[in-house]
């Protein structure tokens, strides 16, 4: 026999009628004994959904014969018996929810069942009764998320436990120093994904010889506390070591997405990003992976890469998150100085500027290009490095004359503060079809 907790919960109709049926319930199971039950706690509700009312709240003590899983079916019978409809929205009123906290001293992290349940300790009218059950909530484990893991070896560990429990995992590769706009992967992953693993690594393949690799942001505990409040599973911030080995000699090569732009002025840049996207897809084998559409090249690359090597994984493009004024959240706008800042809103203002002139019916490629020069040469703070008009679906060059389905790119420095600070953005546009 194992000792199990479960709590109770119910906000919709007769509240107590809900829970005593589903305590009834158990009792009636074969291979189940209620030990003790808690008295009954009115708690507001806690948690993102929409608006509802006030939960009535317990814990059980279980003696049980059943396994975790079998436990779990019981308890979605009894659920589904009181008339709550499943599957159930996330975080939605329900008239019977039944939570199995802890059984025996099991970990368990399937797609259907976490044990010991995600946030227990953060829920007091979960703590509560499990107190006046005699439980030593402090002495309890807790599984804390997101997990941090350092070695390659624990994450190959934890990625092969989750795909034995049948869970679906969702990569957000990043090199740290995490943003609102990271933490919409992060988000975009758990709407979709059964477990969302976050890697930090400032990768040096990626790094030319006078480009900034020492100085790029560093901030493990900021990002831990963005992938927590993202809903992160586990953070994998490795030490060099663990990815790129002494003796590492295996580079991906890369093809035409990296042709001009970036790829012209960053020589191997792109090489390094595959490399280490690819080691990244073999060590976690996820099944989506999600990536920021202002690293526009970077993610045709990735793209590439994926469908050249044969990567069982989808590659999840997501929508640029911008500041207030317009300006595309970068890990590298920490060092903007004031003047600087103000003046790189200039970009987002020529790419819009371009693209008014597209939905005003301009379709002639090197015009639109101009429309966005004019606005970046009436900064004196911007130097440009590019812009470029590119065909939406593959960013593959377009010839002069008019166009149609196309991204526009552009990438420019500030110099005005302790260092160069380059930036790079990104616009989409079309009429629906496409020349």
């Amino acid at each position: 026999m194992i000792t199990a907790y479960i709590a109770l919960g119910s906000n919709v109709g007769d509240r107590e009628r809900h829970l005593d049926q589903g305590l009834r319930g158990l009792r009636a199971a074969p291979g189940v004994e209620v030990v003790r039950v808690s008295s009954w706690i009115e708690t507001a509700f806690v948690g993102d959904g929409p608006e509802q009312g006030p939960f009535l709240n317990g814990a059980a003590e279980l003696r049980t014969t059943l396994s975790p899983t079998a436990l779990l079916g019981v308890m979605r019978a009894l659920e589904r018996e009181a008339g709550r409809a499943s599957p159930h929205p996330r975080n939605h009123p329900r008239e019977l929810d039944l939570d199995l906290i802890f059984f025996g001293d099991e970990r368990i992290d399937q797609r259907e069942l976490q044990v010991p349940h995600p946030r227990w300790h953060e829920r007091e009218f979960v703590c509560a009764p499990l107190r006046e059950l005699g439980v030593d909530v402090e002495a309890r484990p807790r599984d804390v998320r997101p997990e941090v893991i350092h070695d390659a070896g624990a994450l190959t560990t934890r990625v092969a436990e989750w795909a034995a429990g049948g869970c679906s995992i969702g990569l957000v590769p990043t090199m740290g120093s995490l943003h609102d706009g990271h933490a919409s992967l992060i988000r975009a992953a758990r709407a979709q994904c059964d477990r969302v693993l976050v890697t930090v690594f400032v990768n040096p393949l990626q790094f030319g010889a006078d480009e900034d690799f020492e100085a790029y942001p560093r901030d493990l505990e900021r990002d831990l506390a963005v992938c927590k409040a993202a809903g992160c599973d586990a953070l994998f911030a490795p030490a060099g070591a663990h990815m790129i080995s002494d003796g590492f000699a295996s580079h991906v090569g890369t093809g035409p997405e990296a042709t001009g732009m970036e790829g012209a002025l960053r020589a191997g840049h792109f090489s390094g990003v595959a490399t280490i996207v690819a080691r990244l897809f073999a060590m976690t084998r996820p099944q989506r992976a999600y990536f920021g559409e202002k690293d526009a090249q970077q993610l045709a690359v990735v793209r590439r890469m994926r469908a050249d090597l044969g990567f069982a994984v989808e590659v999840v493009a997501c929508p640029i998150v911008r500041e207030p004024d317009g300006l595309a959240m970068s890990s590298r706008n920490v060092y903007l100085c004031g003047d600087d800042r103000a003046a790189a809103t200039v970009l987002f203002r020529a790419l819009t500027a371009a693209e008014q002139r597209f939905r005003g019916g301009a379709r002639d490629r090197d015009g639109l290009i101009a429309a966005a020069r004019q606005v970046l040469d009436a900064e004196p703070r911007c130097a440009v490095d590019y812009v470029e008009l590119r065909r939406e679906r593959d960013l593959a060059p377009l010839p002069s004359g008019d166009v149609d389905g196309v991204r526009m790119l552009v990438a420019a420095r500030f110099c005005g503060g302790e260092r160069p600070v380059r930036l790079l953005d990104n616009l989409a546009w079309s009429t629906g079809g496409e020349v």
